[in-house]
């Protein structure tokens, strides 16, 4: 029976261990002062404390911070590349902003040509009118970064001139927006 039970257990290990080395090295922040850093197949750390992590599957996780009630969430693009996102207490949530200099995508240096991104023309316009609104600059001056869908939304980042970080915009599928926030911090607004 032990000779049964040994390779199961450490199939088991093996497959622990392949799920966390798809996690990258990521530094990033999220609005509300939070700091976030992902070891290189984990462990996640919130304002320097470890949060609790959650393999998804392998493209995405859930580090839990139970200090300041806060969800990290970080998706693995097919490219490499990592996204994050965060909800917090009191409905608080927004995309974070992740340091270009700590995470480099493999497929991407391989790349001939950047990859198209995708667009959600309904949901751009919107972003662009309503981060228009918030920052007070005409629509004209602002540029989309990047627009991704996801089940929960479609999640437009936008340039605003002068700005040290983008705003995120999230909008349901037909262009009607529910979020607009900074991801910069909110005293260099």
């Amino acid at each position: 029976m032990k000779s049964i039970l040994i390779p199961f257990a450490i199939a088991a290990c093996l497959c622990t261990f392949s799920a966390h080395a798809k996690l990258p090295l990521i530094n990033a922040t999220c609005p509300g002062k939070l700091d976030v850093h992902v070891d290189q197949g984990g462990p996640v750390y919130v304002n320097g404390k470890e949060a609790k992590l959650k393999v998804v599957n392998d493209n995405y996780y859930e580090a839990k911070d139970a200090a300041t009630g806060t969800t990290i969430s970080i998706s693995i693009n097919p490219d490499g590349s990592p996204d994050m996102s965060y909800t917090g207490k009191n409905r608080a949530n927004g995309v974070c902003t992740i340091a270009s200099d700590t995470t480099a995508a493999p497929a991407a240096a391989a790349a001939p040509a950047a990859a198209p991104r995708s667009s959600n023309p309904a949901s751009e316009k919107a972003c662009l009118a309503a981060v228009s609104k918030s920052t007070s600059v005409a629509s004209s001056k602002l540029s989309v970064i990047s627009s991704e869908f996801s089940e929960a939304g479609i999640s437009v980042s936008v340039k605003v001139p002068g700005a040290d970080a983008p705003w995120a915009c999230m909008t349901d599928q037909k262009g009607k927006v529910w979020n607009v926030s900074y991801t910069g911090s909110e005293g260099k607004l």
